[in-house]
């Protein structure tokens, strides 16, 4: 008898767990969930799931529990074992904004890579993924992904300016001084001005501008 009633139990339980998975293919038709196999697309994740919760994150509430935090999906938006480690819309710590460049060395220092090593954010290999975190090579031109440094020449704060003078000589693009590693939003500025609290204006050193060539 007691066998028969863990039977029922247990029935009753996968009952009711399978009519609850069925209601989140029905909560947001931007979803795209198909409870047939409890699983969203394969391109879900990652940009999928942000275009849909960016026009519709109250669909997401069924499975994923009114605070986001698992709800019978068991699958948490937060911190270090999901992905948004600063809230709903935050995939970095809060304050970070739009000067992530600025905030990530400190955080890395206090609590290294394992968050941003992920599959869905900056990759295992931290090479970055494909519409989700850029690869940390993108903007650290020197090491390794694993332990990178800004310059190729150097650790950050070298003083030895005839470096970068040197590294830019050796990597000429058709005569020229190829500056497309340097002249982005958070190095030294698209127009090489420079970038706030990032990499100096050129036009701090060259009056003129950066010289087009060693001709120049």
């Amino acid at each position: 008898m007691p066998q028969i009633t863990t039977k029922v139990l247990s029935f009753a339980v996968l009952g009711a767990l399978a009519l609850a998975l069925s209601g989140c293919g029905d909560a947001n038709p931007k979803a795209s969930f198909d409870p047939a196999v409890g699983k969203h697309p394969a391109n879900w994740l990652p940009a999928g799931h942000s275009a849909a919760a960016e026009e519709d994150v109250n669909g997401c509430v069924e499975c994923h529990g009114d605070d986001l935090n698992g709800g019978i999906s068991k699958v948490t938006c937060f911190g270090t074992a999901g992905c948004h480690l600063g809230g709903t819309t935050a995939i970095h710590p809060l304050g970070w904004g739009q000067v992530a460049y600025l905030r990530h060395p400190a955080y890395i220092a206090a609590n290294g890579t394992s968050n941003c090593a992920t599959a869905l954010c900056h990759g295992t290999d931290l090479l970055g993924v494909t519409d989700s975190g850029p690869s940390c090579l993108s903007c650290h031109q020197g090491g390794t992904a694993q332990a990178p440094t800004i310059h190729p020449w150097g650790a950050s704060g070298d003083t030895d300016l005839s470096k970068h003078a040197t590294w830019l000589k050796a990597n000429l693009s058709n005569g020229n001084y190829d500056f497309s590693t340097c002249k982005n939003a958070v190095c030294h500025g698209t127009d090489l001005r420079g970038a706030w609290l990032s990499g100096p204006s050129c036009y701090n050193c060259h009056n003129n501008g950066p010289p087009a060539s060693p001709l120049n």
